[in-house]
């Protein structure tokens, strides 16, 4: 029995307006994206103040002028001094004293948070910092970068008592369209495949691409196929390229074996590239796809990570159902709006927190009404001067929102005050957990599809 696909309305207008780096200057100060930021979020937050401390908020002051044993509303940008946060100094350092960068750089990966028990918290806003104290700070997941209010009151020693907390919150979202006689319809997300990393078992990435092109399953596995819509890669779909040990040892010291590791290296990325290029190829012809960059990919470090150029993948760019899309990546599809990134965001976040709990922080963030607070401090990203592209502003909030290559799947189904309703999603890693997720665009429900390899017990072993 033939079945044919389901269709979409799909605009990524969104992403390309706000996501590209036009507008960036990379021989600006990062001041004037912290300024940008609490421009654009003050007013929200200063209504969301005033809707939660009523007369008192209609007044915030300043932190320098706030007053001792005064209650007080201060409004600003959170800084979090963290000792065991990576110093800039020490990349300075590798520079001029070479012979201690494979200590320094060891001792960088082994740092997998950066808070501790002697952090300070300090709100910052146009005329200077005030370190906040108080128990209601204990708990919540509070990174440099955010945009909140405090309620409180200074003490003698110049520290601020913070009794209370206000958030931005959810802004503003567009209405779902109403559900029309064609039924359920499907987007499918995936990340982390790796392709070209040494350990990778082929033959779930290979069921997961006949599952899409219709060629794997039942009947009813059929149908929920030909309602998959479309298909969002979110990252590191090729695998980072890593030296071994013995090679590195090998070359040093050596310009040409150096030069011909070099070389040997971008073979070997050009292979990766060549693979993604077939996978794309494949599924592109079946099914509508959306290719971010992330982490591991050969793209910009910087955030917003532009996208594959279509010259590394000759093939599948020439398919019209192959969309090349920034990181993060904002698109709607059937009027549903999605919003997300490859992850990067939400691991840095998580380097802040002692919690582990990274569902949460994924809400907060939308909470704080933007997909990535810890930039530029400790993650990358270009010195925007007149605006904050990474700002989720009023109309703009997403019925889907999502972080990819994530240890495992999770979502939650979170509601505003004002009938808001978005489906955070965590997309799990491909390579190490074989699963998509497939998100209902009638409903906001989201179920995982998992795929077995060879070796069931021993998935792809993570870099």
């Amino acid at each position: 029995m033939e079945v044919e696909r389901a269709f979409a309305d799909y605009s990524d207008e969104p992403s390309r307006a706000n996501f590209g780096a036009s507008q960036a200057e990379l021989n600006t100060q990062y001041a004037n994206l912290y300024f940008a930021r609490l421009g654009m979020l003050r007013k929200p937050l200063l209504a969301a103040a005033k809707k939660r401390w009523g007369e008192l908020a209609k007044t915030p002051v300043k932190t320098l002028d706030a007053e001792t044993d005064v209650q007080t509303v201060l409004l600003g940008t959170l800084y979090k001094d963290m000792k065991n946060k990576p110093n800039i100094l020490d990349g300075v350092n590798r520079d001029v004293f070479a012979e201690k960068a494979d200590d320094a750089d060891k001792a960088a990966a082994a740092v997998a948070k950066y808070c501790g028990d002697d952090d300070a918290l300090m709100l910052e806003d146009e005329s200077g910092r005030i370190v906040l104290t108080g128990d209601v700070l204990q708990g919540r997941a509070l990174v440099t970068g955010v945009v909140i209010g405090v309620r409180g009151v200074l003490k003698d020693g110049g520290e601020f008592e913070v009794d209370d907390i206000c958030l931005p919150g959810l802004p503003t979202q567009p209405q779902l369209p109403a559900a029309d006689a064609g039924g359920d319809r499907f987007v499918a997300l995936v990340s982390g495949l790796h392709l070209g990393h040494e350990s990778l078992d082929m033959l779930p990435l290979q069921m997961m691409s006949e599952y899409l092109s219709g060629l794997l399953g039942s009947g009813e596995d059929h149908a929920t196929q030909a309602s998959t819509v479309r298909l969002v890669v979110a990252g590191n779909s090729t695998s980072n390229a890593t030296k071994s040990a013995d090679s590195v040892v090998k070359g040093a010291g050596d310009p040409a074996v150096m030069k011909r590791l070099q070389q040997a290296d971008q073979q070997a990325l050009a292979q990766r590239v060549s693979l993604l290029d077939t996978f794309l190829t494949t599924v592109a012809a079946s099914v509508p796809v959306d290719l971010m960059p992330g982490a591991d990919d050969p793209c910009n470090y910087l955030l917003p990570q532009q996208p594959f150029h279509p010259c590394m993948l000759p093939h599948a760019s020439r398919l019209e159902t192959l969309n090349l899309c920034t990181n993060p990546h904002a698109c709607q599809i059937d009027g549903v709006s999605f919003l997300g990134s490859a992850g990067q965001p939400l691991d840095d976040m998580l380097r802040y927190l002692p919690s582990d709990d990274r569902l949460a922080a994924l809400v907060e963030s939308l909470h704080f009404r933007h997909v990535a607070p810890t930039a530029p401090d400790t993650l990358g990203c270009a010195p925007f001067t007149k605006s904050d592209p990474f700002v989720v502003k009023d109309g703009e909030c997403p019925h889907v929102y999502f972080a990819a290559n994530q240890p495992e799947f999770a979502h939650t189904l979170i509601e505003g005050e004002e009938g808001q309703r978005v489906r955070v999603v965590m997309v799990p890693d491909f390579g190490t957990t074989r699963t998509l997720v497939l998100v209902n665009l009638r409903t906001l429900e989201c179920s995982p599809v998992a795929f077995s390899g060879l070796d069931d017990a021993a998935p792809m072993q993570a870099e």
